[in-house]
């Protein structure tokens, strides 16, 4: 064979040494054998954001005639407004690469450790430790506290029209504001005891009291709503991950009033370098084995609304990467190494030899 010939062959062999380790990954029945699995990366999109609410108050027209109050709202309305996108990434076990080790590729099989999505743990470190669990929450949306029914009297029940119940409602106010007034002044018969008794008496009065002031000048309210979308980076893309809008927060794209939340990704995928062989022969090449790692690629993503850029970075990415395999010499003599495998990555950690 000449020289030329030769020097092609083995350029080919490490090119595809990358992915010799994730072909024919088949276990024969009653194989000596172990398969782990290399990881993928998983993106989470966390997007919080306000939804401020008013809500005018059936006697808001009577509000400054009964009460000489300014400050009401007169018209229902509601806004929302984006406060924080946060990107988080985690691995999952990437099912279409898969790696197998048998008996015969010169790696003790009962060194391997796994973790218990499958994913390579390390060689020769021992048990994979527990991994913590927490329970994935998609929506957390904080209830608003709810009014209590309020008692209402048989004046304000029996009143014939709209101005008279507003002015049923506007003298239990200042009944209210009176009996406060005698129980700090202590002219009130039956009054509490105990400090204790009193403090409670008047938050009681108070809050009675807020409700039904609440019925001419209206009410205002404010929650937060997390929204999370769960993003596996295949390519580079540009896609809608959720609709919002101003006044109704995420919601479907048919609402008029919303627009787009655009994710950007722009992928770039690991590739291995050729190798160059100057002097030595293709039978100088060190012998690999069929444990491999990971050589994660990147992705570079932003998240923006309306024209405005919400949140930027770069991250790894673990199915963008290629299987590099390890070489055959590090599994032999007396004393072997510890290899540890990044869980997020499938790269290697650490090499520690004892």
């Amino acid at each position: 064979m000449k020289p030329d010939m030769k020097k092609k062959i083995f350029v080919i062999v490490c090119c595809l040494a990358g992915t010799m380790c994730l072909r024919g990954q088949v276990v024969q029945e009653q194989e000596s054998a172990l398969v782990y699995y290399m990881p993928q990366t998983v993106v989470d999109i966390t997007l919080t954001y306000t939804v401020d609410s008013e809500e005018a108050g059936p006697y808001s027209r009577y509000a400054e005639k009964y009460l000489g109050a300014q400050d009401v709202i007169s018209v229902n309305s509601q806004k929302a407004e984006i406060v924080g996108v946060r990107v988080e990434s985690h691995s999952e076990a990437d099912l279409s690469r898969a790696v197998k080790v048998s008996a015969r590729d010169g790696v003790r099989m009962q060194l391997l450790s796994l973790r218990e999505n499958g994913v390579l743990y390390g060689y020769n470190v021992g048990v994979c430790p527990a991994e913590e669990r927490s329970e994935e929450v998609l929506e957390v949306s904080p209830r608003v506290a709810q009014p209590e029914t309020l008692p209402f009297t048989e004046e304000q029940l029996r009143a014939p029209g709209l101005a008279q119940q507003a002015e049923a409602v506007a003298k239990q106010i200042y009944r209210i504001r009176e009996a406060r007034m005698y129980l700090l002044s202590g002219e009130i018969e039956n009054a509490p005891a105990d400090g204790k008794g009193l403090e409670v008496a008047l938050k009681a009065l108070s809050r009675q009291e807020k409700e039904l002031v609440q019925l001419f000048t209206g009410k205002r309210s404010r929650k937060t709503v997390e929204k999370r979308v769960r993003y596996v980076p295949t390519k580079s893309e540009e896609h809608a991950l959720l609709y919002f809008s101003p006044e109704n927060g995420v919601t479907a794209e048919e609402d008029a009033s919303a627009l787009p939340i655009m994710l950007h990704f722009i992928a770039r995928k690991q590739v291995l370098a050729p190798a160059v062989q100057t002097k030595r022969s293709e039978k100088d090449a060190p012998a690999l084995s069929a444990l491999c790692y990971n050589l994660p690629g990147t992705g570079l993503y932003s998240i923006s609304y309306d024209g405005a850029t919400l949140v930027e970075g770069t991250l790894q990415v673990a199915q963008f990467g290629v299987a590099v395999p390890l070489m055959k010499s590090l599994f032999t003599g007396n004393t072997l190494p510890k290899i540890y495998f990044d869980p997020q990555t499938g790269n290697i950690q650490a090499i520690c030899h004892e």
